[in-house]
């Protein structure tokens, strides 16, 4: 059997592992915030369209497209013509989800998102105090 070059061993697509490993997972728990600047009646359809995702155990990039092609297209007829970003962000036990939109004057509409693992962090004893200012929340 040949053996993996020791200077190329674990060259490529190693540094997207990461990435690949948080937009395949799924999400569990309970949704404990939703913070947005979209227009009221198009976050409540993401939101629905998010949630219901997630209880049919969708991963994470296929609940982010879900809510894009249901829900945020809707914001290039409502803003015709003109310039719109906004934002909503689903804040889970362990996972945070955002989702942005910056649609321009000329029709033309970009979405990206954003995935983010909860991580505890131990208790640091020097500190005198928890070392994780998100864990009071």
């Amino acid at each position: 059997m040949a053996q993996a070059c020791k200077a190329t061993g674990g060259a490529g697509l190693s540094h997207s592992r990461g990435y690949e490993d948080a937009v395949n997972a799924k999400i569990s728990g309970e949704l404990n915030e939703v913070e947005s600047t979209l227009p009221e009646n198009i976050k409540d359809r993401a939101l629905s369209v998010f949630k219901s995702a997630v209880s049919e155990n969708y991963p994470i990039k296929d609940a982010i497209e879900k809510v894009q092609k249901e829900a945020l297209c809707e914001i290039e007829t409502l803003y015709k013509g003109q310039r719109f970003k906004g934002y909503i962000k689903f804040d889970f036990d362990n996972w945070v989800v955002t989702i942005n939109v910056n649609k321009f004057g000329n029709g033309n509409a970009q979405f990206s998102a954003g995935v983010g693992e909860k991580k505890m962090v131990c208790p640091d004893p020097f500190m005198g105090k928890l070392s994780d200012p998100n864990m009071n929340r």
